[in-house]
């Protein structure tokens, strides 16, 4: 099996802005938003609950509208308690404890929650829905579009308030309702509803900057709709006034959509929002028209955001499965409510997965390439790990009968009982076929490359750093790569940490030296333009040859970003992976002339020990496992360096560096593998 990335048609999304997006930036991004703060905002935030009433068509009393609404929303989501049966909840309770099932719903009722890596926290009494806990930074409940959310210089982080209010905890409270049928939980769900509306009038305060929160919100709100529709001590005032607040919130994000000529899962979440609430609202000429416009813009996204291989333009290992998540959502609710999308949306959507699965390594967990912050659309069980990919694998092998995700998914998973109900479950136990042992693959149009061994799992990144000069959530992680053999991550990337609350460090951690390739003369790859951008992509890289055997894999990739140094370089890298052995070979090439410097790092993954004993080679040591870095050349040193295996987390690990420096050509090979 061959490829050469010069003969490989390179089906890419361009950002490049035609005349109908700049309509559309000039609709989204200035007429709207501009007619919403002046006019449209206002008008909805004083709409009052007979108001609403009438504008759908309703009785005056609460109750007959109550009951109305209930009689014509009952079929229109994943679930319904006519799903709460003895075997959905036997399956339920298979995947995940029934006394974990009760622990997460009453740790919420506690007011304890575990936000980015605060640990479990008590809130007290009451939520401060506009403070980051972490930090004690509380933000004025000023104007939305007033507000300074990033407060750079201070150690504050807004996605604490933000993951809060996205609501995951209307899903910990609703399973532990069907299970046990206590009312506390639905009347805890009622008061968190009930309090946030109150702490957060529309247009005011920190959950109000962007729609993207809005959607995530008002997705687990219908979810907890769905949990709670039938309790009988949930008065109807109350689901008024929450319907009233969804409604408001699809308003919100019609007007306010993240709209631009790069886009990204920020737009994404608004369509899938928009398509959640017109599908619950179908009945109304406003639903109608979000639902509408959302499923069309589903189809637009998945061929602007996604390459024909699966690859998500955004470059990152963990956003691939955030985008996964905005795109199956709405398109599983839009086919259950009648929608047939294009063969070759689907056909799209099933490479993501494809990609998921050949990235995930044997032990279920993933590289962390890019950004990864943690984010979901639901996150159904709170302590599931959040590098643990395999529910989305699980819901891609119901969707597509797939035996390859179902064999990458390791067993039916959560997440696909909830979207598919207990029929998901026998539909996956019914995927019929074998699938072919995992081999290593090619994603050329992305431009990651995924190296196999039988115990041995390589990763590498030879694309551009991200939506097609951007950035976004790619890092300067041109030519690196993760090795992952014998069970566990031998070499990795240091991961994400933290966005706004360390800005030094968040640079950093996007920067060349933070990853497993070559910084020459002390130069990004890309110079930095604000905590998610790049001032332009010079990397130009490109795949010289790509072989598959009996006997190993091989890739030769070269960029072209050292090419603006005075004394212009390429650097070129062949990685070679014995399917025997699992030993991986990295040599690396900088051609040209004059002198130079160049830096190769080598990030260990924690808790393995690192040692250097002098000479050429540096041992690692993992538990009692001895294996080697062997160096033909350069001054090597072994440094502190630190992990971030998910967002707010980070321990310490080393950093294994070798300078090489001299006169152009300069050649470092590199030998990894067990001693």
């Amino acid at each position: 099996m061959q490829g050469n990335a010069d003969t490989v048609s390179v089906d890419r999304p361009r950002a490049q802005p035609t005349a109908g997006d700049l309509v559309r930036w000039f609709l989204y991004r200035q007429l709207r938003p501009r007619w919403w703060r002046l006019v449209a905002g206002p008008r909805t935030a004083a709409m009052t609950n007979a108001g609403f009433k009438r504008r759908l068509g309703l009785p005056a009393g609460d109750d007959e509208a109550a009951r109305m609404l209930h009689d014509r929303l009952r079929l229109r989501f994943f679930f319904h308690p006519r799903n709460r049966k003895d075997f959905f909840l036997n399956v339920l309770t298979s995947l995940q404890p029934y006394d974990d099932i009760l622990d997460e719903a009453d740790e919420t009722v506690q007011n304890k929650f575990e936000t980015l890596g605060s640990g479990l926290v008590e809130l007290g009494p009451a939520i401060h829905w506009q403070r980051d806990f972490k930090s004690g930074v509380e933000w004025p409940l000023s104007p939305s579009y007033r507000l300074d959310i990033l407060q750079l210089g201070h150690p504050s982080d807004v996605k604490v308030p933000w993951e809060l209010s996205r609501f995951h905890q209307a899903w910990w409270l609703g399973k532990a309702h069907w299970l046990t049928g206590n009312e506390a939980y639905a009347a805890r769900f009622r008061s968190l509803v009930e309090d946030w509306i109150d702490s957060n009038p529309l247009d005011h305060g920190v959950n109000w900057v962007i729609a993207m929160e809005a959607a995530i919100r008002a997705c687990n709100w219908v979810a907890g709709y769905y949990f709670f529709c039938e309790t009988r001590t949930i008065p109807a005032s109350f689901w008024i006034r929450f319907f009233k607040s969804l409604y408001q919130h699809g308003l919100f994000i019609e007007h306010n959509l993240e709209y631009a000529f790069v886009r990204g899962n920020h737009f994404l979440s608004n369509v899938a929002g928009l398509v959640t609430l017109g599908a619950l609202f179908q009945d109304h000429e406003f639903g109608r028209r979000w639902y509408q416009w959302g499923v069309r813009q589903l189809e637009v996204e998945m061929q602007r955001q996604v390459y024909a291989d699966g690859v998500n333009w955004e470059k990152s290992t963990s956003y691939q499965r955030l985008v996964l998540e905005l795109f199956v959502v709405p398109t599983i609710l839009a086919e259950r409510n009648g929608y047939r999308f294009s063969k070759q949306y689907r056909d799209r959507l099933h490479s993501m997965f494809q990609f998921i699965a050949a990235y995930q390594r044997p032990d279920g967990t993933i590289p962390l390439v890019g950004d990864a912050d943690d984010a979901r659309l639901f996150r159904i069980r709170r302590k599931d790990d959040i590098n643990d990919l395999r529910h989305i694998l699980s819901t891609g092998a119901v969707m597509y009968e797939d035996p390859e995700l179902r064999d990458a998914a390791g067993g039916f998973r959560q997440d696909a009982l909830w979207l598919f109900g207990g029929e998901g479950f026998e539909r996956f136990r019914l995927v019929r076929g074998e699938a072919p042992a995992p081999t290593s693959q090619e994603f050329p149009e992305g431009g990651f490359y995924v190296m196999r061994a039988p115990q041995t799992h390589v990763f590498v990144d030879v694309g551009d750093i991200g939506m097609d000069g951007r950035g976004g959530h790619g890092h300067n992680d041109t030519l690196s790569f993760e090795y992952w053999t014998d069970g566990a991550p031998l070499i990795v990337d240091p991961g994400t940490y933290t966005y706004s609350a360390d800005v030094e460090l968040r640079q950093r951690l996007r920067g060349t030296a933070a990853h497993n390739t070559i910084m020459v003369d002390e130069k990004e790859l890309a110079d930095f333009s604000g905590l998610w951008g790049i001032a332009a992509d010079p990397t130009r890289p490109k795949v010289l040859s790509w072989r598959v055997d009996k006997d190993q894999t091989e890739l030769v990739a070269a960029h072209r970003s050292y090419e603006r140094l005075h004394l212009p370089l390429r650097h070129r890298r062949r990685y070679t992976l014995s399917h025997e052995t699992g030993r991986l070979v990295v040599e690396d090439t900088l051609e040209g002339n004059g002198h130079h410097v160049g830096v190769a790092s080598f990030h260990i993954a924690p808790h393995v020990r690192t040692m250097h004993l002098g000479g050429r080679s540096v041992v690692l040591m993992r538990n009692d496992v001895r294996f080697l870095l062997l160096f033909s050349s350069g001054d090597i040193s072994v440094e502190p360096d630190i992990f971030s295996r998910s967002y707010g987390v980070k321990e310490p690990s080393q950093v294994v560096r070798v300078r090489i420096s001299g006169t152009a050509p300069l050649h470092l090979p590199t030998e990894i593998g067990r001693e």
